[in-house]
């Protein structure tokens, strides 16, 4: 019987370190660019130290995956709970930052079939539960629900947020300005805000 090999703790900050360089390298040369050297140097160590605590590179990706993953998902559940979760799905999804390590990882799932069933596993997780929490919003918001279902409306919104912020982190502006005037537009007719005027008004 061969003897599983002796593996460095999984809470270790060396282990963390790891994960962050494979975000850090993703985000700055693609994932393409993704080695046990490119990240261990990433994280100023030598690269025989990935496999003290990943037993091979799939499984340091679909651990840093899986953080990733959570993230978004914990980023969600917050916004499906404030005041106008659509205001504050546009926000998330749109965000420049993200979205360029977001479309790192589809691109990665294309190619490793691990990634890419760890993504449809989490998709599909992630639009039941904005499904689910938002099943209410057609009725309150006027609109038919046999055309405008939550789903629908959340996935439109994402999407189009995420492009917009993939351009943005590649320096492509043009027609943003437009595009957010009409996202914005419709989600106040989805999502308008009912406080009184002298709430808003301390807002602003």
């Amino acid at each position: 019987m061969a003897v599983k090999r002796r593996m460095g703790p999984e809470i270790s900050g060396t282990r963390t370190v790891l994960i962050d360089a494979v975000e850090a390298v993703m985000r700055e040369d693609g994932y393409g660019a993704l080695s046990a050297r490119s990240v261990a140097r990433r994280a100023g160590l030598k690269y025989q130290i990935v496999f003290y605590y990943f037993e091979t590179m799939d499984d340091l990706l679909l651990t840093s995956y899986r953080r990733r993953t959570q993230t978004v998902l914990e980023r969600t559940e917050a916004a499906l709970h404030s005041r106008r979760p659509l205001h504050a799905i546009w926000a998330a999804s749109s965000d420049p930052f993200d979205a360029a390590l977001s479309l790192e990882y589809i691109a990665l799932s294309n190619h490793n079939p691990l990634i890419r069933s760890e993504t449809i596993a989490f998709g599909e997780r992630l639009r039941r539960m904005v499904a689910d929490k938002l099943s209410r919003l057609p009725a309150t918001a006027g609109l038919d629900p046999g055309i405008f279902t939550p789903i629908g409306i959340t996935l439109s919104l994402s999407l189009m947020g995420s492009i917009l912020g993939f351009e943005t982190a590649l320096g492509i502006s043009g027609g943003h300005r437009e595009t957010k005037t009409i996202a914005e537009w419709c989600l106040r007719q989805l999502e308008p805000d009912t406080r009184p005027a002298t709430a808003k008004g301390r807002q602003a």
